[in-house]
């Protein structure tokens, strides 16, 4: 068994960013976490679930409750223009979310564990792929993630720039929103530009779509709630003459309620619909729904709370506004009762998915005590499986 010190840590928290993954690729990383994990000492290590997912048990001393951690691993697709010694070693790829942190973390509090062994219980520490397009943990729920390694609670820890370092915020309301793709498509059999009465000019109807679909948080969602609906894409025509037959938007809608969010999406429809028909064109819409908001479990919350506050007493929270970004970390928590945490990355730290990005290894140490004390404290809680 090997002690993972925070000079190790740093280590391989640097090797897993100069060699990034992208998501569903994530091979090399997976057989470092392995290899990492067998010099660790944990008892069981299950590859392969879910894509390149890597499951690991470390077992107390006695029976008892089964606690779950889990650390996202894939990189995104992003040039780094930092000048570390540690940079991204392959081009327009770069862990620009801090998920090499995430990892060396759970790694560290891996060590921990192994090392001092909670008194009862299981742990299961679980590295999952595929965090940036949503799809790591429903494959990894769908591979029989939680058939194969029942767990009462599952917790998780994101770095967070903008909170001083090392601070943790805990959130008791949905605190990531949901996040559904669409794609819009008006379809004509265009024409001229300089005899638009003999045909339908689907960028009309875009240009409509664009203006109408700004006024569905606006107008159609309680001011209570919070809602975004944006547009990130628009491609038509090529020529300053010519009508062109089809324009197509694509955009993303985020929200905090599940009913809202299914009437976000039957309004996008609606208003699609309907401008299709005003301006005779065609329509064909493509709604990929994707992940659901992030929502802790209330005693979840005060679990990690106590453990905060009893190591690094009082001062150790901090208060930070929720986030529209996302995170598949809601699938397992729509399944399982549990917690995500953010960390602090430091308050003047570059932000998430920039290509300055980059993890504060000098929060690796406390991280990995976070999740090792909750796991122990849950397994302290909770006497039988």
């Amino acid at each position: 068994m090997q002690d993972l010190d925070t000079d190790r840590m740093v280590t391989f928290r640097r090797e897993l960013h100069r060699h990034p993954e992208l998501s569903g690729e994530e091979r090399e990383t997976a057989r470092r976490i392995s290899a990492m994990l067998r010099e660790i000492g944990v008892d069981e290590i299950h590859e392969q679930v879910g894509g390149h997912g890597v499951v690991a048990i470390i077992e107390g001393q006695r029976p008892g409750a089964s606690v779950g951690l889990r650390a996202d691993i894939d990189a995104l697709p992003l040039q780094e223009v930092a000048s570390a010694g540690h940079c991204s070693s392959r081009a327009n790829v770069m862990h620009a979310c801090g998920h090499d942190g995430h990892t060396a973390m759970l790694m560290g509090a891996a060590a921990r564990l192994v090392r001092e062994r909670p008194e009862r219980g299981r742990v299961v520490l679980v590295f999952q792929p595929a965090e940036e397009l949503g799809t790591g943990a429903p494959a990894m729920i769908a591979n029989g993630l939680l058939d194969r390694f029942p767990l009462q609670a599952i917790f998780g820890l994101h770095n967070w720039p903008g909170v001083e370092a090392g601070k943790f915020v805990i959130h008791d309301v949905p605190h990531m929103a949901s996040s559904d793709d669409f794609e819009v498509c008006f379809h004509s059999s265009g024409g001229h530009g300089a005899m638009p009465h003999l045909s339908k000019d689907p960028i009309v109807a875009a240009g409509l779509f664009v203006t109408a679909v700004q006024q569905i948080v606006s107008r159609n969602v309680n001011p209570e709630d919070i809602a975004v609906v944006s547009l990130g894409s628009l491609q038509s025509g090529h020529a300053s003459n010519i009508i062109p037959a089809m324009a197509r938007l694509k955009g993303t809608a985020r929200c905090f309620k599940s009913e809202l969010r299914l009437h976000l999406e039957q309004r996008i429809r609606d208003i699609a619909e309907g401008i299709a028909h005003a301006c005779g064109c065609h329509m064909s819409l493509d709604y990929m729904p994707s992940t659901p908001a992030v929502a802790n479990d209330p005693a979840c919350v005060r679990l990690c709370r106590e453990v905060a506050q009893g190591r690094w007493g009082r001062d150790a929270l901090a208060s930070h506004p929720i986030s529209m970004g996302a995170d598949d970390m809601g699938f397992l928590l729509e399944a399982v009762p549990g917690a995500y945490a953010w960390i602090g990355n430091g308050s003047d730290t570059a932000a998430l998915h920039q290509p300055n990005y980059d993890f504060n290894d000098a929060i690796l140490g406390k991280g990995s005590d976070f999740l090792a004390d909750v796991a122990r404290h849950f397994l302290t809680l909770h006497h039988q499986p």
